[in-house]
C-alpha cells in the first residue's frame, strides 16, 4: 500500500515539479529579457536605439557640437521632489528678456542633450528659456524604475509648476516630448495645467505602455509567448514598481485637452509604429496638426528635416508673438 502511494505521489510530483520549474524559468527569462533592461535604472550601456541613432556621422557631429555649445552657456541645475519622494534634476538655461520657456522631455533610456541639444540651441537663440529634465530613473535624476509615462506624467506637472516659480505664471510655456517623453507629455495633459501653457509638440510617441511593449515583443521573433511574457512582466511591474502596463494611456491625457498639439512622426520609424501617432492625432479634439517626415527613422525628425521642423514649430506654436 505504501509503495502504491509513493508511486502515485511521484506520478503527480514529477510533472508538477517540471511545471513549476518551467514557470520559474519563464519568470526568470521575463525578468532578464523584459523587466530588468527596460524598467530598471540604466547602467550606462548602449541601448538598441543607440546604434546609428543619428543616421549619419554628420548628424552625430552636429549633436556633439550643439551639446558642447549648451554646456558652454553654463546652464543651472534645478530640482524638484516628485510626488513619490524622489529628487528629479533638470538643466535650466535662461534667456535674456525671454519670450517664454520650452520644457522638453526625452525618451526611454536616453538623455536631455542626446535628444534636444540642437533644439535647445535653436529655441535659446530665438530668445526662449530652455528646461531639460532627466526623466526619473535616468542620468542625474533619482528613481529605480522607469514607468513609461504612468508616473512620469506627474513629473511633467511638477516641472511646469517649478518653471512657473522661476519665471512666473504669465510667461508663455511650451511642452515638447519625444518617444516615451512624448507619451509622458500627452498623458500629463489630463491635469489642470496652468493657463500659461500654450501648446504641445508630440514627436513619435506611443499610445500606452502595454501597446508599445506588445508591438515590440510581437515583432521580435526572439521573444517566445509574448502575451505570457507581457503578463508576467506586468505582475513584476505591479510588485516591484507599483504600476501596471495598462494603467494609463495617452487617450486619457488627450480626452479633455484644449491645448494645440503638433503631432510629428517619421514614416520609416521601425520602433514606434506611425499608426500610434495617427491614433493620438485622431483622438485629439483640440487644435492639431499632423506632420509626417518621409523616410525618417525613430526620434530624429528634428535632424532629418531640420529646416522644415523649425518652420513648423514657429508657425504652429506662434513663436515670437
Amino acid at each position: 500500500m505504501k509503495k502504491e502511494t509513493l508511486a502515485r505521489i511521484k506520478q503527480i510530483a514529477i510533472p508538477l515539479g517540471i511545471l513549476v520549474g518551467l514557470f520559474a524559468l519563464m519568470v526568470l527569462v521575463t525578468y532578464l529579457a523584459l523587466f530588468k533592461p527596460n524598467f530598471m535604472r540604466g547602467n550606462g550601456k548602449p541601448t538598441p536605439m543607440d546604434k546609428n541613432h543619428f543616421l549619419t556621422k554628420e548628424n552625430e557631429e552636429k549633436n556633439v557640437a550643439d551639446t558642447e555649445w549648451f554646456y558652454a552657456q553654463n546652464p543651472d541645475e534645478i530640482t524638484v521632489q516628485s510626488f513619490d519622494g524622489i529628487k528629479l534634476v533638470a538643466y535650466n538655461l535662461p534667456a535674456e528678456n525671454a519670450k517664454g520657456t520650452w520644457l522638453m522631455i526625452h525618451g526611454h533610456q536616453s538623455s536631455p542633450l542626446r535628444e534636444y541639444a540642437g533644439l535647445a540651441r535653436f529655441f535659446h537663440e530665438l530668445g526662449y528659456n530652455v528646461v531639460l529634465p532627466y526623466q526619473r530613473a535616468h542620468g542625474k535624476s533619482e528613481g529605480k524604475y522607469i514607468t513609461f509615462g504612468v508616473k512620469e506624467r506627474y513629473d511633467v506637472r511638477d516641472w511646469i509648476l517649478k518653471i512657473n516659480e522661476i519665471y512666473g505664471d504669465t510667461s508663455p510655456l511650451y511642452l515638447e516630448g519625444i518617444s516615451m517623453g512624448c507619451a509622458t507629455v500627452l498623458m500629463s495633459l489630463s491635469f489642470d495645467l496652468p493657463e500659461n501653457v500654450k501648446s504641445v509638440v508630440a514627436d513619435c510617441g506611443y499610445t500606452s505602455p502595454y501597446e508599445i511593449m506588445w508591438k515590440v515583443a510581437k515583432k521580435d521573433k526572439n521573444v517566445p509567448l509574448p502575451r505570457l511574457i507581457l503578463g508576467l512582466g506586468n505582475i513584476m511591474a505591479k510588485i516591484l514598481a507599483d504600476f501596471e502596463f495598462d494603467e494609463y494611456d495617452t487617450f486619457k491625457g488627450l480626452r479633455y485637452n484644449k491645448l494645440p498639439v503638433l503631432f510629428v512622426h517619421g514614416t520609416a520609424d521601425a520602433f514606434v509604429p506611425i499608426e500610434m501617432t495617427i491614433s493620438n492625432y485622431q483622438y485629439c479634439t483640440s487644435e492639431k496638426y499632423l506632420y509626417l517626415v518621409e523616410d525618417c527613422p525613430h526620434a530624429i525628425a528634428y535632424i532629418v528635416d531640420e529646416d522644415n521642423y523649425h518652420k513648423k514649430l514657429i508657425d504652429f506654436c506662434k513663436l515670437g508673438q
